[in-house]
């Protein structure tokens, strides 16, 4: 009798083997997941079984003629269109604070990403559309910490945007608006938004969402987005529920189209000192030489001391967007609102009129000893920053929405992720991202994600979609999390304990809400 030569790990070891070459064999063979859009039909990718469908164009590319013009209708395809790779990164100027690898740079980028744990469920699911932050000059849809497969394996439907961003997105330039008199100008990048969640209401049920069912969420200038459509008649029905995560507007004064707001130059003429520094000649037709410059040429125009935001327009953003929240004229949808606590750190990465120590020099020495007691040097001027530029705006939001039938929500989150609590004194801005759509290992190194961190995460997650759901954040087995009302201004804390507080820091936030306030009267809006 021949005797076989290998012995029983072995053989266990080559049953294995075999068993994942024939599991392989089977995914080679299984076909590769296909939606139908109103364009054409897309292939998809699975990632951790969830769908993929990346690059998905909702708009024509804002080139040549459509360059600073609002978005236009995509072009349909013939056959199957692959849809495993992300689109271009939308054009913006490299930066030592850039937080991400910036891709392929290009104008053509209107495109959104999908994330479907099903195409075809038994029940339409919720929508989530996140709209990424960078100060409206830098970002995308596209960074690994927005694409989350963990988030949609929780029954929704997750979908990133890339939109117009920095001159490309929000110059306003006379000669455009005059060239085109019937258009809105000056905030293309909302309008890219508008765009996209429009795709979504005629697109997503291919997707496996449901159209009456969308939550925006975003952070940073994303949230600022989010605030923006909420008060914009374009949007009215695109949207049901909205969550705003760090988001400065609320309460600031916006830049307006032709008048100097506060610290804000006027939006034309902003626009019209950047084109003093691009290459055309002064007796050219300035909309024409505008459009016939190189994407290359634009950006190497651009200085870091370069900014430019929605505007004030009377049109696509009829006034001050606090002002439009406080005259109750916000769309009435579930609202969530919120922060972290060392919000200064985007203001320390940034400095000048932005640094914490600027912000802290708006406030009077015996409202700092009223309202900080104890407190003094960085950690006063961070505390300052984080009340100053978010806090107060979303504390004043949350207060507006008071005004309609729709619940609020207000958090706070002080947990600190294990391997940072060495080296930061909070939760730094932008934080809360990875722990919300659940990436934390996007830039992280594994071992240095605690137990603790993925529970919060998995906190945070589950808050976030149960509010997508439903409207409200809570659910079987979540801390309780009641709703912010006038009388009693509960914020919940996700820290190393879940606290809800009845009233968190109250006074203080109160004083920034009456001084922005006092000064958005001031500015009202004249013809």
């Amino acid at each position: 009798m021949i005797r076989s030569l290998a012995t029983r790990p072995t053989q266990k070891l080559l049953r294995a083997f075999l068993a994942i070459l024939g599991t392989l064999a089977l995914v080679a063979c299984e076909p590769a997941p296909q939606a139908t859009t109103e364009l054409g039909q897309l292939r998809g990718v699975v990632t951790d079984n969830v769908i993929a469908f990346k690059g998905i164009a909702y708009a024509a590319p804002p080139v040549g003629e459509w360059r600073w013009r609002p978005p236009q209708p995509a072009d349909p395809w013939q056959g199957v269109r692959d849809a495993s790779e992300y689109g271009a990164f939308c054009a913006q100027p490299q930066s030592d604070i850039l937080w991400f690898d910036l891709g392929e740079v290009s104008e053509d980028c209107l495109t959104l990403n999908v994330w479907t744990p099903d195409t075809e469920p038994e029940k339409p699911l919720p929508v989530m559309i996140w709209i990424h932050g960078g100060g409206y000059s830098q970002g995308s849809g596209n960074i690994a910490r927005l694409n989350s497969s963990a988030m949609a394996a929780q029954g929704v439907v997750l979908v990133t945007v890339n939109y117009r961003l920095h001159a490309f997105g929000f110059l306003a330039h006379p000669a455009i608006g005059a060239a085109h008199p019937d258009e809105p100008h000056g905030n293309y990048g909302l309008m890219d938004n508008v765009a996209a969640l429009e795709w979504v209401q005629r697109n997503i049920s291919n997707f496996g969402g449901d159209p009456g069912n969308v939550t925006l969420f975003g952070e940073s200038a994303g949230a600022g987005i989010v605030n923006f459509l909420m008060v914009m008649p374009s949007t009215a029905g695109l949207f049901h529920r909205a969550i705003s995560q760090s988001s400065s507007v609320g309460l600031a004064l916006e830049a307006d189209i032709n008048k100097r707001v506060g610290f804000s130059l006027a939006g034309e003429k902003r626009a019209s000192q950047f084109a003093k520094k691009l290459p055309m000649k002064e007796d050219e037709d300035v909309a024409v030489a505008l459009r016939e410059l190189s994407t290359d040429e634009i950006l190497s125009a651009m200085a870091p001391t370069d900014r430019f935001t929605p505007v004030v327009d009377g049109e696509v953003v009829p006034d001050q967007v606090a002002t439009l929240f406080a005259e109750g004229k916000q769309h009435d949808v579930p609202y969530m609102s919120g922060g972290v606590s060392w919000e200064a750190s985007l203001g320390r990465q940034i400095g000048g009129g932005f640094s914490p120590k600027f912000a802290a020099r708006l406030v009077p020495k015996f409202v700092q000893e009223r309202h900080y007691p104890g407190l003094e040097g960085e950690a006063l001027e961070d505390q300052i920053f984080g009340d100053l530029i978010v806090f107060g705006g979303s504390r004043n939001i949350l207060n507006s929405m008071q005004q309609l039938n729709s619940p609020a929500y207000s958090y706070f989150m002080s947990y600190v992720a294990s391997d940072r609590r060495d080296r930061q004194p909070g939760v730094a801005h932008a934080d809360d991202i990875a722990f919300v759509m659940q990436t934390l290992e996007a830039e992280r190194d594994l071992e240095k994600i605690s137990g603790r961190d993925r529970e919060i995460s998995a906190l945070m997650s589950a808050y976030w979609v149960q509010f997508a759901r439903t409207g409200n954040p809570n659910a079987a087995g979540l801390p309780a999390w009641q709703p912010y009302t006038l009388q009693t201004p509960r914020v919940l804390e996700i820290g190393d304990e879940i606290l809800l507080h009845e009233s968190f820091r109250q006074g203080r936030i109160a004083y920034h809400v009456a001084q922005g306030n006092y000064m958005l009267a001031r500015s009202t809006r004249q013809p």
